[in-house]
């Protein structure tokens, strides 16, 4: 993985050279983006007879690749560069690739006769590939645009025990600007993961605003529906402050929720940033911390259960115009 980042990255670094002679009208973004995830999680039951106990540690990193193509253009004359294409109506074809490597480690132990259990110390190594592709085309008179993905993932578990997971899903949505900064859209999609499958429906807005003289500000909120075969339904909820002294640069924070996904409840707060070192090559980075609850806690003869999880991330990302 680190000789592929850094070949990839000169590559990056090659592009931004030749593009800086370019003016302010671009066709192609390509990006390299690293994140990085450590989750820490353990309960403890209380039992009659004594208490069970289990952990959880889990180290994920994931190495991105992105490129699009604005089959129509995109100039950076007007707004905040990282909303370019944006406030230019741009049509584009994205497609992205993801290597994920993710090593867990987890402890169960039980001193209660009633529920024997050994001390074990089970380890894992996981590795995946995921790959994703969407056509985004915006009919910049009328404002209403049409978007459809596909994305497929390949994940294989070695250690205590052997598992491989696939995921496959596809996207259609529609939409329109109802300001000239101001879109509104809706997306349906399908998803199959190991044969389980579930259906989604979405709302996203995306706003953009003056904030004074020389600033300003977008506003992302999104909500995503999920219904499962199995009668597993998911709701999930992002809204997101960006704000712009300038073209170059911005901050931001973001809150998302997500309910109803197995026995957890999770609250995610992240901070992000990003700054246009050159007008076509832009520089970023984002860390996020997740509260992470427990829900549905086992209750055995009225005992209680003292359950705890911590998850925090970051991620660095560079893209490049031309």
């Amino acid at each position: 993985m680190k000789f592929m980042l850094g070949t990839t990255l000169w590559i990056l670094v090659g592009l931004s050279i030749a593009a800086s002679v370019s003016a302010e009208q671009y066709d192609f973004e390509v990006g390299l983006a690293f994140n990085s995830t450590r989750f820490d999680g353990n309960r403890t039951i209380t039992t009659p007879g004594g208490t069970i106990f289990n952990a959880t540690e889990s180290d994920t990193d994931d190495l991105g690749l992105s490129g699009s193509w604005y089959f129509s253009g995109f100039s950076d004359d007007k707004g905040p560069w990282a909303r370019a294409a944006f406030v230019n109506r741009a049509s584009a074809l994205n497609v992205d690739y993801a290597r994920i490597d993710q090593s867990i480690a987890a402890i169960l132990t039980s001193n209660d006769p009633a529920f024997p259990a050994p001390p074990i110390s089970p380890r894992f190594d996981a590795d995946g590939d995921s790959f994703g592709v969407d056509l985004h085309y915006v009919d910049r008179d009328s404002g209403w645009f049409g978007r459809a993905g596909l994305s497929r993932s390949d994940t294989s578990l070695i250690g205590f025990v052997n598992d491989a997971t696939e995921a496959s899903a596809w996207q259609l949505g529609f939409g329109k600007y109802v300001l000239d900064t101001t879109a509104i859209g809706l997306d349906f999609g399908q998803a199959e993961v190991n044969g389980l499958d579930g259906e989604s429906i979405a709302v996203n807005l995306e706003h953009l605003g003056d904030l004074g003289a020389s600033w300003q500000y977008a506003v992302d909120f999104g909500f995503n529906h999920l219904d499962t075969d199995g009668g597993l339904e998911v709701d999930t909820w992002r809204a997101a402050l960006s704000l712009y002294p300038n073209q170059r640069f911005e901050f931001g924070a973001a809150v998302k929720e997500l309910s109803g996904l197995y026995a957890l409840d999770n609250t995610s707060f992240e901070g992000f940033a990003s700054w246009f070192a050159t007008p076509n090559v832009r520089l970023s980075a984002r860390y996020r911390v997740d509260d992470v609850d427990y829900l549905g806690n086992i209750s055995i003869g009225g005992a209680p259960t003292v359950s705890s999880a911590d998850q925090d991330s970051f991620g660095i990302g560079i893209s490049v115009r031309f």
